[in-house]
């Protein structure tokens, strides 16, 4: 108002920040401690700071992140830097221990069915391991009671809600492209080289199998995550929230072409059946009809495109060695439970069975897989699980449940042929918005629970 501009409010704050900080580097660096050890110190206060003081950005934040988590992890190794394993762990399994500590403080904890069947599985399991097994398996397959247990101490405003699912639907849209220009430009070249220089999964010099199928003859889009079979189960998560949230058709038309790109056949159904439950359950049936026709457009166009012609005639007749080896491998899983209906331990079964021994059975069902490493009724606890969540979703007629209803469906159909309740940066996308909805399920207040607009459903 006098001519003289005004000062920055946080101006003083951040010089007298920066005199502090200088002041104990010198303090430190007088007393012989590497100054680096301080200034990682003094980040770890600051983190734990925000942690405490915003909590639930920070979740946001971690949850945008874990898509791209395993690329930034082996890219960090075939740079060279040093302690990228701990960097994984901190970048997950810390923050979100953390994390759920913050909210249940906050939010208070009260058990569900899902809960006690979740339980009685977890025991069952550690039962099994004590007698025979491995804990960094038993580790690896309950990693996903971490993102499922912060959602459970949760609590979304109508607003945040809204705002994390269309932000999700707009990350995987833009990983979408990307994978794709890995897929139609760069081929398997680069990332081919990244596998090999950290020791990632790889056949030989290639990559592996699951980059390729019968008759086709390019490469299944992954993006970021560590496979197509993985980025397929994110697209799907990421169009069941945008057939719940959103109305824009941009990213889903991205999010479709990256779905097509992954050759997933199994996602293609667990995506196609979920949004015909939704749209049935959310009285969008006109809606429905209109991107079905796109949908299946999208697809036909895509066959001369990706060449897939070969692909799914090999389906069709029954010549694909990927069907095949799906039946083979049910069935073996089938045997083998029926011969060990306790399990035979989490260290004969599966990868880390096949590390031991070549007559490992496989179990790609991540059903069969439940079983054969606990025993059949470890199976039925989880199946349990998912069916008594499906229960507390159908009865909220929300926004929430109507998105965890559809990723049920779709997850647990492509759970019959895929081991997908164990991939840990996956599991913050599938595993959060189940324990959310159980959460909202049984709170008194529903004031945070958001019910489908009137304007949203079609007569």
């Amino acid at each position: 108002m006098n001519g003289q501009p005004l000062e920055n409010p946080i101006g003083p704050a951040l010089r007298t920040s920066s005199l502090v900080f200088a002041l104990i580097l010198a303090a430190v660096s007088a007393l012989f401690v590497p100054p680096l050890a301080v200034v990682a110190a003094l980040l770890v206060a600051a983190s734990l700071w925000v942690m405490f003081r915003y909590p639930m950005s920070v979740l946001g934040s971690l949850l945008a992140f874990m898509p791209i988590d395993y690329m930034v992890i082996e890219f960090g190794k075939f740079l060279g830097l040093p302690g990228m394993t701990v960097v994984s762990a901190c970048t997950k399994e810390v923050p979100l221990l953390l994390l759920l500590f913050i909210l249940w403080r906050r939010n208070g904890f009260k058990a569900a069915a899902p809960d006690w069947f979740l339980l009685a599985l977890f025991t069952m399991a550690v039962v099994r391991t004590l007698f025979d097994g491995q804990y960094s398996t038993l580790a690896l397959d309950f990693d996903f009671l971490i993102p499922y247990a912060v959602g459970r101490v949760a609590l979304l405003t109508v607003k945040q809600e809204s705002l994390w699912a269309r932000r999700a639907v707009w990350i995987v849209a833009v990983l979408s492209v990307l994978g794709m220009i890995e897929v139609f430009i760069l081929g398997p070249g680069p990332r081919t080289v990244l596998y090999l220089a950290t020791d990632a999964d790889t056949a030989g010099k290639s990559l592996t199998a699951s980059f390729g199928a019968t008759g086709f003859g390019g490469m299944r889009e992954a993006s970021t995550m560590v496979g197509p079979p993985y980025f397929a189960a994110l697209c799907m998560i990421a169009l069941i929230f945008w057939w719940v949230y959103c109305r824009n058709p941009l990213p889903s038309f991205m999010i479709a072409a990256g779905l097509l790109c992954s050759v997933t056949r199994s996602a293609w159904l667990g995506t196609a059946l979920a949004i015909l439950v939704l749209a049935v359950v959310m009285e969008q049936q006109k809606r429905l009809a209109l991107y079905a026709a796109l949908a299946l457009a999208m697809f036909v166009a895509a066959i001369p495109v990706l060449g897939l012609k070969d692909y799914l005639l090999a389906t069709k007749t029954g010549e694909d060695s990927s069907v095949e080896g799906h039946r083979e491998t049910l069935k073996e899983g089938v045997d083998y439970i029926t011969d060990n209906p306790f399990g035979g331990g989490n260290a004969k079964v599966g990868t880390a069975g096949a590390r031991t021994s070549n007559n490992a059975p496989l179990l790609e069902s991540s059903y069969l897989m439940t079983a054969g490493e606990y025993g059949i009724l470890a199976m039925f606890c989880f199946i349990a699980f998912l069916l008594s969540v499906m229960h507390l979703a159908w009865r909220q007629q929300s926004r929430l449940g109507y998105a965890v209803i559809g990723i049920l469906i779709g997850i647990g159909v492509a759970m019959t042929v895929l081991k997908l309740h164990n991939d840990r940066r996956m599991a913050c996308w599938l595993w959060f918005p189940i324990g959310l909805v159980v959460r909202s399920s049984i709170s008194r207040n529903f004031s945070h629970v958001s019910t489908l607009p009137q304007t949203q459903r079609e007569e």
